[in-house]
């Protein structure tokens, strides 16, 4: 069960802003790996330009110059990190610049194992990829991303799969259904993009050591899986979850805590799923070493900032994360790879929560661990013109960096959220109906705290499927303040909703690297949210 990767609604990579941009194509599907270009001109000859290789039809005029698009990706496993070209010609990138309240688009063509765009005026632009728009004024931008696990996986079309379990040596088994507190079981690859839960059918006893059953699935948080190679050295931790108690908070309720206390790495297996075939996972599990981290969380600065998030939003209950760091890069992390450590304190705590955590990590050493502080803010509203129960939705302050970095000192909110969000100079914070096709989202700066980025998330309501989806993601420097709507993401008799996050990241070039510099630590965020909005 994934808390901040999945949402607290329905149980990322996306609380804390690690994955939320996806462009919907699974890289598994590529054909093929190309290194790509140190430089832009390297495909043309050492020493050419830009000018110099292209026609004369279609060289800048003044006051433009060329933009180079790239989109590399790089695979983090055990041996290293494999770097990938990604193919863009079924989804390519496009330029859209503003001229006063209309966009003019300009297409690119293929070059160097990227796209080139010329005439592009010198001044910001909007890179559209996938749903996903980047506000840059750069001449060179890379969409790519981080990835964990091989480059070369191959991907089944099955995300849920059968699971025969012959487990020994278990930690007592906790057969409450609270959360948490309750033993579960997941799965985690450490050379494939893998972790999942397992689901079990029939119940177990309390107490029990031993786990044999057919009656299992195991879902995946990562997508459809990978076909599974042992020569490749494709591997499975299977971990047994339970809650620890941590002694009594000052409320006097007792704090129990989630953590990873039973641990079996399965050898590398040739496994592919198929929706009939089971994974057949037998061995005797192993305990984990118990380590202890110290925090001080000054949660009673945090529930006054509700109304900075929606004057009607109301503090719910804070989580304090420990993930896994698989084979990450030195400044960052690329996604997640196992819970190691979970607990939920009470809805609205205003406490300070000083306290020594016990954790279970069985992870190599060279897997650092990442701490979350995340504190929600929950705003109730019915959908206009469709009425019914009222929808939450949620917004938070968090803060992420690596567990010893983030234990150094308390932990507060230096970053609050944006300020005075409107649409169209209205304050977005009651519903309305937006006439305009094309409106201006606005805010201003926090209150506290100096933005290095913004991230902007449209979310639309779909009636199949009754629930709130993501239109579109934005992503400016912490410099800006507005984004205007290109024409056509809006449509008629629609509803939206609209989050601004304010993100304090240092190493966050989310002009030119917007996807792989998201991965760095340490990193803030605070957000506000709009009311829902309709089109006529």
């Amino acid at each position: 069960m994934r808390l901040h990767r999945l949402g607290l609604a329905c149980v990322s990579m996306c609380a804390v802003l690690t994955g939320c941009a996806d462009d919907g194509v699974d890289l598994r599907h590529d054909t093929q790996d190309q290194r790509i270009p140190v430089s832009p001109n390297d495909a043309a000859g050492e020493g050419a330009s830009p000018e110099e290789i292209a026609p004369a039809e279609a060289r800048d005029i003044p006051g433009t110059s060329t933009v180079f698009v790239m989109n590399t990706e790089r695979f983090f496993t055990s041996v290293g990190v494999a770097v990938r070209g990604r193919d863009m010609s079924a989804n390519p990138p496009e330029i859209h610049v503003l001229h006063g309240n209309t966009f003019t688009r300009i297409t690119g063509t293929p070059y160097g194992g990227g796209y080139r765009f010329f005439n592009v005026p010198e001044r910001e632009y909007y890179l559209k990829t996938g749903w996903s728009f980047i506000i840059t004024d750069e001449r060179r931008v890379e969409i790519g991303r981080n990835r964990l696990g091989r480059s070369d996986a191959v991907a089944t079309a099955h995300s849920n799969i059968p699971v025969e379990l012959g487990l020994t040596n278990l930690a007592p088994w906790n057969a409450s259904n609270t959360f948490p507190g309750g033993s579960r079981l997941q799965l985690v690859s450490s050379e494939q993009d893998v972790s999942g839960e397992v689901v079990l059918q029939d119940l177990v006893a309390q107490g029990a050591t031993s786990l044999s059953t057919t009656n299992a699935y195991a879902y995946t948080f990562t997508g459809n899986l990978p076909v599974f190679e042992a020569a490749k050295g494709d591997d499975l931790y299977v971990n047994q979850i339970s809650g620890v108690p941590h002694g009594l908070l000052p409320n006097g309720q007792v704090l129990m805590a989630d953590t990873i206390v039973r641990s079996m790495n399965v050898p590398a297996l040739d496994y592919t799923a198929d929706g009939v075939t089971p994974l057949i996972l037998n061995g005797a599990m192993q305990e984990v070493p118990l380590s202890n981290v110290s925090l001080e969380w000054r949660l009673g600065d945090y529930p006054a900032l509700a109304p900075s998030v929606h004057p009607n939003a109301i503090p719910r209950g804070p989580t304090l994360f420990i993930d896994a760091s698989a084979h990450g890069p030195e400044e960052g992390w690329v996604s997640y790879s196992g819970e190691v450590f979970l607990a939920m304190l009470p809805t609205g705590a205003s406490f300070t929560f000083a306290h020594n955590l016990t954790y279970g990590n069985p992870y190599p050493s060279n897997w650092r661990l990442v701490g979350t502080a995340r504190y929600p803010y929950l705003n109730m509203e019915v959908l206009p013109g469709i009425g019914g129960v009222p929808r939450h939705t949620t917004a938070s302050i968090s803060t992420t960096d690596y567990l010893e970095d983030l234990v150094t000192s308390p932990i507060t909110p230096t970053l609050t959220p944006p300020q005075a969000l409107a649409i169209d100079g209205i304050p977005a914070t009651s519903q309305r109906v937006v006439g305009n096709s094309s409106p201006v989202i606005s805010w201003q700066p926090p209150a506290n705290g100096a933005p290095t980025a913004y991230q902007v998330n449209l979310t639309h309501y779909d009636p199949t499927y009754s629930t709130m989806v993501t239109k579109n993601v934005f992503y400016l420097p912490g410099t800006e303040t507005e984004v205007r709507l290109p024409p056509g993401i809006l449509t008629t008799n629609s509803i939206y909703r609209v989050v601004v996050t304010a993100i304090d990241s240092p190493h966050f070039e989310v002009t030119r690297a917007p996807f792989q510099t998201s991965d760095k630590l340490p990193k803030t965020s605070a957000s506000t949210m709009s009311s829902f909005f309709s089109t006529p």
